[in-house]
């Protein structure tokens, strides 16, 4: 059974507070990657974050009941990445489910016959088309630490802004100010180079699930763009450039 904690829906009066200030500063506490952020960025994002848990669903999976800290840690992650692009990107979300361990989700894989094998995959992490994103309450706990550039949510929240053009491609909607053909050009290539690297047995600078398919090549980058840009830029400086550009909203 799924347990809800947060269902509120938006009204013309103002919302109520819904993180006090004392839970707000455990949780910037307890997140490098939050309590190294300006002030006035803290700020701005407590109130995304407010916003965030009063539209969405916050839901428990296998016996996890969430917890007001629960839902604060996740939807301040969640919101870092629309902190200059606005709440809009994350309309599509309505619920998020939290679970006590990574779970399963069933994947049925052809083999080189094309002979379809039905398999289980253990995840941390989720975004599907309908709107749910579904989290391992671990991993998120691991999030946001700016050490090997892991961020759950910031990952699931990148194929949410990927599938703003209505597929997850490794192409999100881009701002006028950014080029099309130099996005294409240099994502592109710099997931080619990635595949070449690891097919030649080389250790690769960032995470080699990136390598799986660009739609991960994107929600991988933007891990390490908000965890360790420096990593990302030595990988591969066009792409942090333009990551940059994209999450800053085209400035």
């Amino acid at each position: 059974m799924f347990e809800k904690i947060f269902a509120l829906l938006a009204g013309d009066e103002e919302p109520p507070e819904l993180i006090d200030d004392e839970l707000w500063l455990a949780t910037l506490q307890s997140v490098p990657l939050l309590t190294a952020l300006p002030p006035e960025k803290q700020n701005r994002l407590r109130v995304l974050a407010e916003r965030f848990i009063q539209e969405k669903q916050f839901c428990g999976g296998d016996g996890l009941e969430p917890d007001a800290a629960m839902a604060t840690r996740i939807a301040t992650l969640a919101c870092l990445p629309v902190l200059e692009l606005g709440m809009d990107w994350l309309a599509p979300i309505r619920e998020i489910v939290i679970y006590p361990a990574p779970f399963l989700v069933r994947h049925d894989a052809p083999d080189e016959f094309g002979v379809v094998h039905e398999g289980y995959e253990a995840l941390s992490g989720e975004a599907w088309g309908h709107g749910t994103l579904v989290l391992a309450w671990p991993d998120v706990l691991e999030s946001g630490w700016m050490d090997e550039g892991h961020n759950v949510v910031i990952h699931e929240i990148a194929h949410v802004l990927d599938n703003g053009n209505g597929a997850f491609n490794g192409f999100p909607p881009l701002h006028r100010s950014m080029d099309i053909g130099e996005w294409t050009r240099e994502f592109t290539a710099a997931y080619e180079s990635l595949n070449r690297q690891l097919d030649q047995g080389a250790v690769t600078l960032i995470d080699p699930y990136a390598a799986t398919a660009p739609t991960e090549f994107f929600a991988v980058t933007s891990e390490y763009h908000f965890e360790r840009p420096d990593i990302l830029a030595r990988a591969f400086p066009q792409v942090a450039k333009l990551m940059e550009e994209f999450y800053s909203g085209g400035r």
